[in-house]
């Protein structure tokens, strides 16, 4: 590099009779940049390097929270690490209770079976209702036809038929099914959580990410000075 910087203190050197002072400031100018460039990471091309894309930063974390932060800034993501736990949190619940919803109903329909011979196999809800109200199929029709909800009376069936062995067994069946719609009636809430935290993690990716491109320093180098004479000059703008 020094003969390199040599040949371009020649090349600068004005042929105009400048005084030797002004010289000397110009050359500890030019050896002080030139010492600085390749410390300067900003003033590197834009293909040596890759920025950060606000763009894939947002859908970086709308794939998975966080993701954007540390496509951004791998080494300070504190932010986009919330975003995850958050995400891991969200996530486990929801598969945690679907599985727990799972798990009891097949308890009370197994209770139905075996304690009241309920069939529940393409039944509606209703009746799955009914019979966690009433003993049996005549008990529960005949409230409906005094209390003319003549659209409720099921058939008088084998297939519509049940009766509960005793009514400790019907509660049972009752809270176990109450529990089941209690617990499956959070899943939409957990997965309107998890759209409202990947759209957060998007945001704050994709602002982080505008704001380190808008605030990169921009360094530029001439070698015409003020004057349009030859002379290296450098520019140098920080945002803030």
């Amino acid at each position: 590099m020094s003969n390199e910087f040599n040949k371009f203190l020649k090349k600068a050197d004005p042929a105009s009779g400048v005084g030797s002072g002004m010289f000397d400031v110009q050359k500890l100018l030019v050896s002080v940049i030139i010492f600085l460039f390749p410390l300067i990471s900003f003033a590197q091309t834009p293909e040596s390097v890759e920025l950060p894309s606000p763009r894939g930063a947002f859908l970086r974390s709308l794939v998975m929270p966080g993701w954007g932060h540390y496509y951004v800034d791998n080494e300070n993501w504190n932010r986009g690490k919330y975003h995850l736990a958050g995400e891991v949190v969200l996530v486990l619940t929801y598969f945690g209770l679907d599985a727990r919803s799972d798990y009891l109903e097949n308890d009370f329909r197994t209770l139905a079976v075996s304690k009241a011979g309920a069939d529940l196999v393409g039944k509606s809800r209703n009746y799955q209702i009914a019979i966690g109200n009433y003993d049996n199929l005549a008990s529960y029709n005949d409230a409906q036809l005094r209390n003319r909800n003549w659209d409720n009376v099921f058939p008088q069936t084998p297939e519509y038929e049940w009766n509960w062995e005793s009514s400790d067994l019907r509660d049972q069946y009752r809270d176990t099914r109450e529990r089941v719609d209690k617990n499956r009636s959070q899943l939409p809430t957990l997965l309107a959580l998890m759209v409202v935290n990947r759209l957060g993690s998007g945001i704050s990716a994709f602002v982080q990410a505008r704001n380190r491109l808008e605030n990169m320093p921009e360094a530029r180098f001439s070698y015409l000075n003020e004057f349009g004479e030859p002379g290296l000059t450098a520019s140098l703008r920080f945002n803030f």
